[in-house]
């Protein structure tokens, strides 16, 4: 679908209908976001989109660019403070005028930001705080990124608890991953690598060890065989974390430099930097 928006957005502008152009041009960003297009030649993209944008006063469209392109830059370690003000400004402003659809894109990819630095405590309290915000996101693709991503931080909850606590977040991971399978049966195939990480994360929580560790191998291969190179990166830092789990320190360390090396790849430097300290 990435080049028929770009055809798209060339269009609008021929015809003079600037809303559906810029429409178009916000789409394609955020799919080459989620699909692991390298994040310096994202940037560039997006501070050129936020110029026309300016120039065609598409100021809603500007802000959903806005909060991707903060959250990119926060990726790479560039102006991460102002970026963090940026999204909280945004946020306040949602809160204030009521607009739920604006609330939801930032907490999006607020939450983006939490699973890839795997900071899986104030992930689920965004997630839990946030509400069914998949209602108010316009793009398919984010609404279906961000089901994968709430699903993953209700397993990694319930893995780090116990009793009641654990029994609710598995259900409410259970819950959404039947929409992601639901999609899959209908034929989605750009979701087929979230349900096979969500699938070894499940298998991991239920204690199905050798499941688990065939369901990543195939995270893995179904996310690098479709050029997703920032769910490579995930699943094989996921991978690294149930290997470490189970005490085995050579697949632990193997999957977090090929995590590593893939971050690379994807221009993530701000991530690359925590493996290393994590690492030294």
């Amino acid at each position: 679908t990435i080049a028929p928006l770009l055809e798209w957005y060339q269009r609008g502008l021929e015809i003079g209908d600037t809303a559906s152009a810029c429409w178009c041009l916000n789409s394609r960003s955020y799919n080459l976001f989620h699909v692991g297009r390298a994040l310096d030649s994202i940037q560039e993209e997006l501070e050129a989109s936020i110029e026309v944008m300016t120039q065609l006063r598409q100021d809603a469209r500007k802000m959903r660019i806005v909060i991707l392109l903060a959250t990119v830059k926060k990726l790479r370690g560039i102006d991460t403070e102002a970026g963090d003000e940026k999204m909280d400004s945004l946020l306040a402003t949602a809160a204030a005028t009521g607009n739920f659809s604006l609330a939801a894109f930032v907490n999006s990819m607020k939450l983006e930001v939490f699973v890839i630095f795997q900071q899986w405590e104030e992930a689920i309290e965004l997630v839990q705080k946030s509400g069914n915000i998949r209602l108010a996101l316009t793009s398919a693709f984010n609404t279906v990124r961000y089901t994968f991503l709430q699903t993953l931080t209700y397993f990694k909850a319930a893995q780090s608890a116990s009793g009641k606590k654990r029994k609710q977040m598995k259900k409410c991971g259970t819950a959404t991953l039947k929409v992601i399978q639901g999609w899959a049966k209908n034929g989605n195939v750009n979701v087929v690598h979230y349900l096979r990480i969500l699938e070894a994360e499940l298998d991991f929580l239920q204690g199905n060890v050798k499941k688990a560790e065939e369901s990543f191998k195939a995270a893995i291969t179904s996310s690098r065989r479709n050029g997703f190179r920032n769910d490579t990166a995930l699943a094989h830092e996921l991978s690294s974390s149930f290997y470490k789990a189970k005490g085995d320190e050579y697949w632990t360390n193997y999957h977090l430099e090929c995590s590593k090396s893939c971050y690379q790849e994807w221009e993530c430097s701000e991530k690359v930097k925590l493996l290393d300290e994590s690492q030294s």
